[in-house]
């Protein structure tokens, strides 16, 4: 399964709801749907959760994107861990069918209703914005990224139209188009985690669809698009703490010793930025009684 999939299903729903303002007969009622809201209930032992909405994703002649709507769903959570982390209070964005339990098929958890980018996904993320491969990630996860997966069917294991995945290759490509990680191989319940500069993402692969044709199958059967159901964490990196100018044998602190390292380097007409504190260009003796005198607490160094 690849994001085409999603959105040669979401034209066709289209192509019917505007078909439908021609002969008044034809409706959206088994398209997918997107909703962003406020979980205000959990219900473990039912494996539901409930959304006060804010917006739904609306698609007709006067607007396509993100209006303003404001009812109660109920849907299922898309897998365990979505059960167990998903929190009253949470602003999240879902996509599935809203008959009510509804199923949700992609689950993001939004930072806020103010901060609307995603960091935690569940279920499938192929099921989330954009909606168009032209438009850009409407809700954007974090860091930009974009997460795409290609499924490898397992023929052994099929139904007429889909098989169930044997295995997953996973893409990660940052917010400038690189590639960050490319065919990352997950078997279902394993787990890749790349980490950054700025951000770590972790991605646990559970299971998954793939089309039979033309893998398996010489015909191409019309049927349920293929679904698969991960979690993703993306987190912002922890970043190690900035060395302070003066500290020269990096310990996080100004030391007498670092006046020592500094007269070393004067002695040997050596650089060193940080032990440069006078902006002198080079390093003497002075940035060494400087960096004692910051020691001591008697001056304060400058970034």
């Amino acid at each position: 399964m690849n994001v085409d999939t999603k959105h040669n299903i979401l034209g066709i729903c289209i192509a019917i709801v505007l078909l439908g303002a021609f002969i008044g007969g034809a409706s959206a009622a088994f398209c997918p749907e997107s909703y962003m809201g406020t979980v205000i209930g959990k219900d473990a032992e039912n494996n539901t959760f409930g959304i006060q909405t804010t917006h739904n994703w609306s698609y007709n002649w006067s607007h396509i994107g993100w209006q303003p709507n404001g009812i109660v769903i109920e849907w299922l959570f898309p897998n365990e861990d979505a059960a167990n982390e998903i929190c009253v209070g949470d602003y999240v964005e879902v996509f599935g069918f809203a008959a009510s339990p509804g199923r949700a098929i992609g689950l993001g958890k939004i930072n806020s209703s103010t901060e609307v980018i995603i960091t935690d996904i569940y279920g499938d993320p192929n099921f989330l914005e954009p909606y168009w491969l032209s438009e850009p990630r409407d809700p954007p996860l974090l860091g930009n990224f974009t997460i795409e997966y290609n499924n490898a069917p397992n023929c052994s294991d099929c139904s007429m139209c889909n098989c169930e995945a044997n295995y997953t290759n996973v893409t990660i490509i940052n917010g400038t188009g690189q590639v960050e990680v490319g065919d990352c191989q997950l078997y279902p319940g394993q787990t890749c985690m790349y980490v950054g500069m700025q951000y770590r993402i972790d991605i646990t692969f559970y299971s998954g669809e793939a089309p039979a044709c033309p893998m398996c199958n010489d015909s191409c059967p019309p049927g349920p698009q293929p679904i698969s159901n991960f979690t993703i964490h993306i987190k912002t990196a922890n970043q190690p703490p900035a060395t302070p100018r003066g500290d020269l044998n990096h310990d996080g602190n100004v030391t007498p010793a670092d006046a020592v390292i500094a007269l070393t380097i004067a002695a040997s007409d050596g650089e060193n930025y940080n032990a440069d504190i006078d902006g002198d260009g080079k390093v003497t003796s002075l940035d060494g009684l400087m960096i004692l005198q910051a020691a001591a607490d008697n001056i304060e160094i400058g970034p």
